[in-house]
């Protein structure tokens, strides 16, 4: 058996995220937060599956946009909540990448992240299982549409709001000690 080489994302995790989604026909993700811009992002298409935060404390600290999630659940896109999800794992097709990358802008444009990405089947299959495995409450779109009344934009600190365009490359910053 030929062996499988792990690849590790950092400053391009969004761009192979969303590109991977791009190509695609169904994705299974596992990921706590999508926030505004998210659906862009990570532009799922009909048939996927998402499971996500989408609990009043989420929405309403800016974590998740309920506006994207109804994009999704209006593009056929199966929508489920897990309130104590953190875990950050992608598959499309034999591919998987698993992380710390939340879907939102601020995780594109200003955090530094890190993912790693591998192509085998056996390993897909099992991040597949795990996804489907947390995909209990389905969110249907009526009850998304009473989520979008309780949406705040979250502050980060008094100069940078979540979604305002940043360097495309996130610089390490460290306290002052």
């Amino acid at each position: 058996m030929a062996s499988v080489k792990p690849t590790l994302h950092t400053h391009g995790v969004w761009s192979r995220l969303t590109a991977l989604a791009q190509r695609h026909k169904r994705a299974h993700v596992a990921v706590p937060y999508f926030g505004t811009g998210a659906s862009k992002l990570l532009p799922l298409k009909k048939g996927s599956t998402l499971v996500l935060r989408f609990d009043r404390a989420a929405v309403m600290s800016g974590q998740v946009n309920p506006k994207e999630v109804l994009r999704l659940i209006r593009g056929e896109v199966e929508v489920h909540a897990c309130a104590n999800l953190h875990a950050k794992v992608f598959v499309f097709g034999d591919t998987a990448i698993v992380g710390s990358a939340n879907v939102s802008s601020y995780s594109a444009n200003a955090l530094i992240e890190a993912c790693v990405e591998l192509k085998a089947r056996r390993f897909a299959a099992n991040c597949r299982g795990f996804v489907e495995s947390l995909a209990g409450d389905k969110v249907g779109l009526e009850f998304a549409k009473t989520m979008v009344q309780l949406y705040r934009p979250p502050i980060i600190n008094s100069h940078h709001r979540i979604g305002q365009q940043t360097s495309r490359r996130a610089v390490p910053r460290h306290s002052s000690l």
